[in-house]
């Protein structure tokens, strides 16, 4: 008898331990086992034991849209024959809408170590009279404003909404397109109208489809599945559902006789410009603004073009980044692009700016197009040299008019005039027969003489002041090398000057950031090609050879 009671004591204890084991004890029920397609169907897994875990609701997407997911914590106690049994668990309430039609499988659902059972579920279509009074309640309506697009063109897609009564629930989202860009146009339109003698309110919204590659895609029918009625205490909330019809597109490939070198199709383009020039005719270093502005209609910022302006003989050219702008409208998405070059004469004669062109793709009218800014022929002035600080003011006085000359004055400046004559071809004479004959004379080597003082450029170099030392190098490269007409044509002789003049002509004219120019790299350059230049030469200065007097 005492063995006994032992042996049912360990049986006891041992299923107590299981009971209170990590394994859990889970279990899945639904709702219904036959639903539409429109309808939300209830899946609840109950997990008991003290560590649940997490369902793994993976293999139920296959068939299903998860649409929502909440867990709750429960627990409950029994009495039994006196004694008190306390039992925990975690419901997991999924809510699942069914991807297609016919018969269906909620598939095993792994939590833990453990597996829940397979369910079966039937999917049926909603039958004609339910649609006819759903149609009564709401209704969906879908649009596109034309059934093929070529690439990378635009497709407007709306879908509207109509509801009679209070409607609750979410509202679908954009269409999911592989290869294609959706855009939402603007912001919901809520608006009401009559249909058939009943009045509807409705929610519209509106995308802009961009396909990226030829071929069709498929806009899928719109679903629309909520509840209508407000709720409350004492009034029922019934379940309502809608579905538009689908599309099929057809994305055409870029015509073949597109002359364009970037493929810029569009329902309307067009383009302007403005060139600004300095007050009066522009000479060498001054700047000259070209601004283009285009604007596009049933176009992505993306696809606005790229100007790229060659640089004309006798300029240079740089180009800013462009400033790009994208809004929408009634007609779609809309870009807006300007874009501004500085142009730097760097030679005196005539500037020809070039005319541009831009090919784009009418697709309203399904032909190309060509936008076309005129060129220009501009007149540049040779550079003004910059005043000589150190150059003096010499002051003359004119002679009075009408006072006639003394004649004793007159008579005086002869005789002296003569005497110095006089006293000169002695000492002239004189100097000869000093010389000892067959003596060569020393000569006498005068230095160059210029008229530029590189203390200035250097001066400016050292200080960091761009627009003086641009001045004095204009007047350097005229002093030192006159037969170049521009210091880009001076450039090709002496290379090591190209890129310190690039960053001064860049910080003065492209219209840069504003960071500080170093004239540091710019006089390194000078005064290596001052090193590099040859000396002048000055022929030497000699004295008639001496007269041998007989």
């Amino acid at each position: 008898m005492f063995k006994r009671f032992i042996h049912l004591s360990v049986c006891s204890w041992l299923l107590s331990m299981v009971s209170h084991g990590v394994q859990a004890n889970v279990t899945a029920t639904i709702d219904r086992n036959q639903i539409t397609e429109f309808d939300l169907l209830t899946l609840t897994l109950r997990v008991t034991g003290d560590e649940p875990g997490t369902p793994d609701l993976t293999p139920v997407e296959r068939d299903f849209e998860i649409v929502g997911q909440q867990s709750q914590q429960n627990s409950s106690i029994s009495i039994i024959n006196g004694q008190q049994t306390r039992r925990s668990y975690v419901d997991h309430v999924v809510t699942l809408r069914p991807k297609q039609l016919g018969n269906l499988m909620i598939p095993p659902i792994t939590v833990g170590t453990e597996r829940t059972d397979a369910i079966a579920i039937s999917v049926v279509a909603q039958s004609k009279a339910v649609r006819e009074r759903m149609q009564q309640i709401l209704f969906f309506e879908t649009l596109v404003d034309r059934s093929s697009v070529y690439v990378q063109g635009q497709l407007i897609y709306t879908v509207r909404l109509y509801y009679a009564d209070s409607i609750s629930g979410d509202f679908p989202a954009p269409p999911e397109l592989e290869s294609s860009i959706v855009e939402i146009l603007e912001d919901e339109k809520r608006f009401e109208t009559i249909v058939n003698n009943r009045r509807y309110y409705v929610l519209e919204k509106q995308y802009a489809i961009f396909p990226q590659q030829s071929g069709t895609i498929e806009l899928k029918p719109e679903t629309f599945i909520g509840t209508r009625g407000r709720g409350g205490l004492f009034s029922s909330r019934e379940r309502v559902s809608a579905v538009s019809e689908g599309h099929r597109i057809t994305v055409k490939p870029q015509p073949t006789t597109f002359s364009g070198r970037s493929w810029l199709p569009a329902s309307a383009f067009s383009g302007e410009q403005e060139i600004n020039l300095p007050d009066g005719l522009p000479k060498v270093g001054d700047p000259i603004n070209r601004v283009i502005k285009l604007r596009g209609i049933g176009i992505s910022e993306s696809l606005m073009p790229e100007i790229s302006l060659l640089e004309p003989p006798g300029a240079r050219v740089y180009v800013d980044q462009p400033v790009t702008d994208e809004f929408s409208d009634a007609r779609g998405l809309s870009a807006e692009s300007s874009i501004t070059a500085g142009i730097v004469p760097t030679e005196p004669g005539e500037l020809i700016l070039e005319e541009i062109r831009i090919p784009w793709w009418n697709t309203e009218r399904d032909r190309e197009e060509v936008i076309i800014l005129p060129g220009r022929s501009i007149k540049v002035l040779p550079a003004a040299l910059e005043a000589n600080p150190f150059a003096q003011t010499v002051e003359t006085v004119p002679a009075s008019v009408g006072a006639a000359p003394d004649e004793s004055l007159l008579l005086q400046l002869r005789i002296w005039q003569g005497l110095s004559l006089f006293l000169g071809l002695g000492w002239l004479f004189y100097f000869a027969a000093k010389r000892e004959p067959g003596q060569p004379e020393k000569s006498v080597t005068t230095a160059p003489t210029s008229g530029f003082e590189l203390g200035r450029l250097k001066k400016a170099c050292q200080t960091n002041q761009p627009e003086g030392a641009l001045a004095s190098l204009r007047e350097w490269q005229k002093d030192r090398f006159p037969s170049q007409l521009s210091l880009a044509q001076l450039t090709t002789q002496f290379p090591v000057l190209a890129a310190p003049l690039n960053q001064l002509e860049l910080h003065l004219y492209g219209q840069s950031s504003g960071s500080t120019w170093q004239g540091d790299a710019l006089l390194s350059a000078v005064m290596t090609i001052e090193s590099q230049r040859p000396a002048s030469k000055t022929p030497s200065s000699r004295l008639a050879p001496a007269l041998n007097p007989g």
